[in-house]
């Protein structure tokens, strides 16, 4: 095998695409100077490129880094580093990938107001001396689409041209929509990751909102280790459980946790960081794992570790082991249709703006810039205050707002939908799939 050949092999291995490089000059002149050198063996190559220590030593540790990942002309997407104390840039570090949620707004998340620094994951990141990267999305970077993926994948690549990155314990979780964004990146861009971590979020949030597909069998190649807690008014354990049981059909490495007791929170960290750090310690990654079986529908999303699929022909008939898993999932949660103003710091919430489509809120007669104060005549202070309110609902029950509208409080009357069976999974395009085994000789 000619040397180019092998650095071409190992660069793809420790996933470093070129437009990296150029972000660490002095990098890519002392690989180019390795390639040059015709005294050392294809072998020794690949153990001095895998082996790799020579990272800039840092001014300060136990510490939060600001960067931004410039995406194009107009979006600039930040991203935050924890450094633990005592970084050695001459030791492989681990690393946990931190997705938030709430990743459809406008504008990123503020750099100032105290996250990532509280952070749960902190305090076992400090005692285990581990990185851990904090992506920052919005409604144009989102958890699952391709412009968020990509903007993850660009963060993680770059950091390992200037930390000593452990290529094979880089590790994904997050809590809600990036719990959802860890399931999407499970089932269509798991490279850069050991395994993933997702919390009190949805399996199939990614195909709902793209009106893409995405596909179970693909979480065969990553270990998805997923808690759901059981009153989540958002994802609860209940609904959840049943596009489980399809996934594990489906031959998915899930291993499946509930929590009782607990709503759409992160109540339980105390309890389960400490087992999910212990696991990340027995799963690293091993991208030469001897079977795959990936899916696509695109080959934007058509990479697993050693195999791409690089063009897909849906005139070929399927294999018998080709097969789309399907449920029909319960919507049966409570809601009314509308966005609060989160910057509306008074009594009641503070309508900024209504969901498409036929909602109860529209159906009423909700307004932007309503403030909602009553909830069936009885007082709101807050969004809590409803959202205890709607436990007591049912879909089809009847439902009244009391709201201030200029000046003047009006009573606006509806009635939640009846509970409807929507598919778990959005099959709107065309697939190609691939079992494949490699054999060493």
């Amino acid at each position: 095998m000619k040397k180019i050949a092998t650095i071409t092999i190992i660069l793809l291995t420790i996933a470093l695409s070129s437009n990296i490089f150029g972000q660490n000059h002095a990098w890519l002149d002392e690989i180019n100077r390795f390639a040059n050198d015709d005294t050392i063996s294809d072998d020794s190559l690949y153990t001095i490129l895998t082996h790799w220590d020579s990272y800039p030593e840092l001014d300060s540790t136990g510490v939060f880094i600001t960067y931004y990942n410039q995406i194009n002309d107009t979006l600039n997407a930040p991203y935050v580093l924890f450094v633990p104390s005592n970084y050695d840039p001459h030791q492989k570090t681990a690393m946990i990938v931190n997705l938030h949620g709430g990743v459809s707004t406008r504008e990123f998340y503020p750099l100032d107001e105290g996250f990532p620094q509280d952070n749960s994951f902190i305090p076992f990141a400090k005692k285990n001396k581990w990185l851990i990267l904090f992506p920052f999305g919005n409604i144009d970077t989102s958890w699952w689409d391709m412009a968020g993926v990509r903007n993850i994948q660009t963060q993680i690549r770059t950091l390992k041209t200037y930390y000593n990155i452990d290529d094979d314990r880089i590790f994904l979780t997050g809590f809600s929509d990036g719990a959802s964004g860890s399931f999407f990146i499970a089932m269509t861009s798991p490279d850069d990751f050991a395994s993933m971590y997702p919390l009190n979020g949805f399996l199939s949030v990614g195909s709902i909102v793209t009106n893409r597909p995405t596909y179970l069998p693909n979480m065969v190649n990553r270990s998805v280790n997923v808690i759901n807690t059981d009153l989540d008014g958002l994802y609860p354990a209940a609904r959840m459980r049943l596009i489980i049981e399809l996934a594990l059909g489906a031959g998915a490495d899930i291993l499946y946790k509930e929590y009782w007791g607990i709503g759409h929170a992160f109540d339980y960290a105390e309890y389960e960081i400490p087992i999910m750090i212990n696991n990340m310690k027995l799963q690293p990654r091993d991208i030469f794992h001897p079977s795959i079986y990936w899916e696509a529908w695109t080959p934007e999303y058509g990479k697993c570790d050693w195999l791409e699929i690089i063009e897909i022909d849906s005139t070929l008939e399927k294999k018998s082991w080709h097969k789309e898993y399907q449920i029909q999932l319960p919507n049966d949660r409570i809601s009314f249709g509308f966005y609060p103003d989160d910057d509306f710091d008074y009594d009641g919430i503070m309508v900024n703006n209504l969901v498409e489509g036929e909602t109860p809120a529209r159906q009423m007669g909700l307004e932007e810039r309503d403030l909602i104060i009553k909830m069936d005549g009885i007082p709101i202070h807050s969004l809590g205050d409803m959202d205890s309110l709607k436990t007591f609902k049912q879909r089809g029950d009847s439902v009244s707002l009391t709201v201030i509208r200029n000046e003047e409080e009006i009573k606006l009357y509806g009635q939640f939908p009846d509970t409807t069976y929507d598919d778990a999974i959005i099959y709107s395009k065309p697939s190609g799939a691939v079992k494949a085994d490699y054999f060493c000789r």
